[in-house]
């Protein structure tokens, strides 16, 4: 009976109870926020980036600050360039040590900046390896002018991770199980070849203007598209660029022409509509198929001959960029015009805005204006030597070859101007050599003729009258008449009447020079520390690195 009546309760209250949890009117439990996506990390057995292609100085300082307890990755262009297998520029660090913790860590690490303080830790041969710290975005004061002004805000790696450009930046290597994390997708975006901003492109670039012209440049340097959103909000925020500070302008701008991508960063400049805004003068003759096809088949040339170490003087290679336009003036303006005042006119009408720096614009109009003078034939030397003694002539023939030298007539020149370079700079060389080179000893006729020279007819030697330290001229002839014989006397008698005094005899004295004038210069004591190699006061050894 009592089995009969738990049942039929179950069944009644029980229905009841399931009902009100599931039923429409049953309370709903809130839902908990969804936190940002966990990361992707790719193991070390998945990926192809190797130890063994990254500098020997940078993984020191990784392992450094890992040995003591701190977080360090490797990050920024250096990740990405690896994962490409392209060579790297520059290796730099993030950690979550604080600046002057790596200070303390690094015997020979300078801090530097004013905002936000890195850390550059120096290595023979000129070798810096910079070192931040986590950063983390800071909330904007004003919702119109998204500009950052305060960066200097401590953070988290995923913080550090998101505040980057591009996401293809934002990946981080990790010393501790040789792994790469990704925060922003950027594996996914290397795999496609896409340039993408990490977050709202709107956002992303009025905060920092400049990202506009690296994404550019970056896009033509790793042969990259840009993500069609990311390109609208170039083409829309193109004039923010005048917000940032006119150095870094030309800083991103000099770094275009000079990594190796500049016939393809400048049609994605007139693609965007920046060109107009940067170099008017350019962008109106840009628009005419045969002078922009001029600069094109320049700017390939001046890619050719790009430095792997570095690229050519900024001055050299604005001079590349504006030869078509100065070609044109110069024809338009007759033989007989002024090549350096028409060059002068170019640039700084054109620049006027951009405000290249003083020096590097009167390197770019020496430059044009010398283009007049290598083709003509080599006149006779005048008191300034010949045409390739000067010191602007290595750079001026490099801009001849890059602009000139696709003729034959401009070949056969080239040629010509090489072979006088080398004989100008062998002419040196050729006077040292025949200075250096002592004289040889003289045979035995010469010996017998020089003999019978100074002996005379009579047979005896003439005197040599030398000069000696501390006696005037005046005073070795009183004495040589004090010591000749006089008509029936011996010699010496006149010498012993009017004895003189003896000539006094001062020590030759070398000019002071301080005790250490003669040791060698320590590069290392220039710093004021002789230990480069970064071990810590234990003097512990840097770990091996092998794959």
């Amino acid at each position: 009976m009592r089995r009969i009546i738990s049942k039929v309760v179950q069944k009644l209250f029980g229905r009841n109870r399931k009902a009100a949890e599931h039923g429409p009117h049953a309370p709903k439990t809130p839902k908990t926020p969804a936190g940002p996506p966990a990361p992707v990390i790719v193991k070390r057995e998945e990926h192809t980036l190797s130890r063994s292609r990254i500098d020997e100085d940078a993984l020191k300082v990784l392992n450094r600050l890992a040995r003591y307890n701190h977080t360090a990755y490797l990050v920024g262009g250096g990740v990405r360039d690896l994962l490409l297998e392209r060579p790297v520029k520059d290796f730099d660090i993030a950690t979550s040590a604080h600046p002057q913790e790596i200070k303390n860590l690094f015997r020979n690490c300078r801090l530097i900046g004013r905002r936000f303080r890195l850390a550059h830790v120096l290595f023979r041969g000129g070798k810096v390896i910079e070192v931040s710290t986590f950063r983390r975005q800071t909330g904007f004061s004003d919702e119109d002018d998204l500009l950052i002004k305060s960066d200097n805000t401590f953070g988290t790696p995923e913080e550090d991770a998101r505040r980057r450009d591009f996401t293809i930046n934002g990946l981080f290597y990790s010393i501790s199980d040789f792994s790469v994390i990704d925060y922003v997708d950027g594996l996914a975006d290397l795999k496609r070849k896409v340039i993408r901003t990490i977050g709202d492109p709107n956002i992303r670039l009025r905060e920092d203007p400049i990202r506009t012209l690296r994404g550019i440049r970056l896009a033509a340097r790793l042969g990259f598209a840009i993500d069609e959103e990311t390109r609208r909000a170039m083409t829309v925020h193109r004039e923010e660029i005048w917000k940032c500070a006119t150095p870094r302008i030309v800083d991103e701008f000099v770094r275009m022409l000079n990594q190796g991508a500049a016939s393809a960063s400048f049609p994605l400049l007139a693609e965007l509509d920046m060109l107009q805004g940067l170099l008017p003068g350019l962008a109106k003759a840009y628009a005419d198929p045969a002078i922009r096809a001029e600069i094109q088949r320049d700017l390939e040339s001046l890619d050719a001959h790009q430095k792997p170490q570095g690229g050519l003087p900024p001055g050299l290679a604005l001079a590349v960029l504006y030869y078509p336009l100065f070609a044109s003036a110069v024809a338009a303006a007759g033989a007989d015009a002024d090549r350096g005042r028409i060059a002068a006119a170019l640039l700084d009408a054109d620049l006027e805005r951009l405000k290249f720096p003083r020096a590097q614009l009167e390197k770019a109009v020496l430059l044009l204006a010398a283009q007049q003078r290598l083709p003509q034939p080599p006149r006779r030397r005048g008191r300034g030597g010949s045409v390739a003694s000067r010191p602007w002539f290595a750079e001026a023939l490099t801009l001849f070859e890059i602009t000139q030298a696709d003729t034959p007539e401009g070949r056969a020149t080239l040629r010509r101007l090489r072979a006088q370079a080398q004989r100008a700079a062998a002419e040196p060389r050729q006077r040292e050599d025949a200075a250096a080179v002592p004289e040889a000893p003289p045979g035995p006729e010469e010996a017998a003729a020089a003999e019978a020279e100074t002996t005379g007819s009579g047979g005896i030697g003439r005197r040599r009258r030398r000069s000696r330290r501390g006696k005037g001229r005046s005073r070795v002839r009183r004495e040589e008449a004090a010591a000749a014989p006089e008509e029936g006397g011996e010699p010496g008698a006149a010498a012993a009447e009017h004895p003189q005094p003896p000539p006094s005899r001062q020590p030759h004295r070398k000019h002071a020079q301080p005790p250490d004038a003669d040791r060698p210069i320590d590069p290392d004591a220039a710093f004021g520390d002789r230990d480069t190699d970064l071990e810590p006061p234990g003097g512990e050894s840097a770990e091996e690195r092998t794959d």
